[in-house]
């Protein structure tokens, strides 16, 4: 098989990009043969190959074109703020590190940020030091969600557990204990978690 000329492999990557900017979806190979003026969809497909071999494109379900929500305008920017305990909480201060954009359907509706995790008492929820996890914003939570909390100034990451008379922060390892939380502790919900992303070394 033949390899498709520099030009044609660029203006095809630069009319895929265009139209997902433009509506919002993948063009399909018609389309393309079409915008960029290629005699044939066999040409189309030489440049898509061409173009998934360098890693410029993936391949969506049905060997059609993956919509890079990069460009698809269904993207959210969400803020670093740092790190937070997942062990015993730590002084809560925010360090502003940069905005990362992440696709909308991974974090949904509502304001979100994110902390780096910082320690071992949440791996068994799959949580491992240096994570980066996902939050939304929100002072309250539901039993067995997964919340950032801060107790008299301090924060951290546990599953949180409320009780008749106390809140149990509980920790996802047996090596660490949980936190029982009272009335007059200074205790409040900063975001419940939505995602994380683990970073493999």
């Amino acid at each position: 098989m033949s390899v498709m000329n520099e030009s044609t492999v660029l203006r095809v990557l630069e009319c895929i990009q265009k139209r997902q900017m433009a509506t919002g979806r993948a063009p399909s190979y018609r389309e393309i043969m079409r915008l960029c003026g290629l005699p044939s969809i066999g040409q189309v497909q030489r440049c898509i190959r061409d173009l998934k071999m360098r890693g410029e494109l993936e391949s969506g379900r049905n060997g059609k074109i993956s919509l890079d929500f990069r460009l698809s305008g269904r993207s959210v920017g969400v803020p670093l703020i740092g790190e937070i305990a997942c062990g015993q909480p730590v002084f809560a201060v925010e360090n502003y590190e940069g905005v990362y954009r992440l696709p909308e359907e991974w974090v949904g509706d509502g304001e979100h940020f994110m902390l780096r995790a910082d320690g071992n008492s949440m791996t068994g929820a799959g949580i491992k030091s240096g994570d980066m996890l996902i939050l939304r914003h929100q002072d309250c939570a539901e039993y067995g969600q997964i919340v950032a909390a801060v107790i008299d100034g301090n924060a951290t990451v546990k599953t949180y557990r409320p009780e008749k008379d106390k809140i149990v922060l509980h920790a996802e390892n047996p090596r660490y204990k949980d936190i029982e939380v009272t009335d007059g502790d200074g205790f409040y919900i900063l975001g419940v978690l939505v995602g994380s992303f683990h970073k493999h070394r």
